[in-house]
């Protein structure tokens, strides 16, 4: 017998048995977007959905031979409108909790994010109760932040200003109309801290939670198969350079660990 053959029949069929496969083809996957978190996704001029998580979806679609369709949805409406099939799958910079996961079943990580402060350069408030008592702490509608500000810190003297997106958080920090903000580190860093408008601020305070949280795509609970089809893209992009390809054009430094 041909020793080769045999070992490169053998390889091939173990690669065969590796591989997922999936009943059905994923000919199409519709993303519900938010548009209000730059970098990670922010409504172009022409109206288009750009940044990190629409090139994210794209580079799965790709991989999967897939047309990508995005839905822009209110960010506190995400997993509800996804139950309501609104669309297929949910790219919003959704952090995996255990309250999320109630609802609705997440994809492997596409990178990790942790909740800071952010107030005025020189200002004494750290993320406490006795330091943010008499002050206004504004945080994005349906975020883990909202959830974390007003489960610690709401009717203890501390007042929780909810806004629709994020922008719009940062540009009330920025006039004066609250006394910090409370949001994930990296888009702080990048889509504000880094610019003009966030030239006078500063991270206040240390991370909250300890380690980083996952973020991850949101979907329907009774979909595995779009589930296992999105974590393999996922792994095919990070092993490919697409991945870093992507992540290079919004940040200087390495989101996913």
């Amino acid at each position: 017998m041909n020793t080769k053959f045999t070992t490169l029949c053998l390889a091939g069929l173990l690669a065969v048995a590796a591989a997922p496969s999936f009943a059905k083809e994923i000919k199409e996957i519709r993303w519900g977007v938010d548009g209000g978190y730059p970098p990670f996704d922010v409504i172009s001029p022409s109206g288009e959905i750009t940044g990190f998580d629409p090139d994210i979806a794209k580079a799965v679609c790709a991989d999967l031979k897939a047309r990508c369709v995005f839905v822009k949805q209110p960010f506190d409406s995400m997993i509800a409108a996804l139950n309501a099939n609104k669309y297929d799958a949910v790219i919003a910079s959704l952090n995996v909790t255990p309250e999320r996961l109630k609802e609705v079943d997440f994809s492997d990580k596409y990178y990790s994010s942790s909740p800071r402060l952010v107030a005025r350069k020189g200002s004494p408030l750290q993320p406490t109760v006795a330091s943010l008592s008499g002050k206004v702490v504004g945080v994005q509608s349906g975020s883990i932040h909202e959830t974390y500000a007003k489960t610690h810190w709401a009717g203890k003297g501390v007042k929780i200003a909810t806004y629709a997106n994020q922008d719009n958080v940062f540009l009330d920090l920025a006039s004066g109309r609250i006394d910090a903000s409370l949001q994930d580190n990296i888009q702080a860093e990048t889509s504000f801290l880094r610019t003009d408008k966030g030239k006078n601020f500063a991270f206040a305070g240390p991370k909250l939670g300890g380690n980083a949280t996952p973020v991850a795509i949101a979907l329907r609970k009774n979909d595995p198969e779009l589930k296992a089809a999105i974590n393999q893209a996922i792994a095919h992009i990070r092993a490919n350079g697409t991945y870093d390809k992507i992540q290079k054009k919004y940040f200087a430094f390495d989101i996913y660990n």
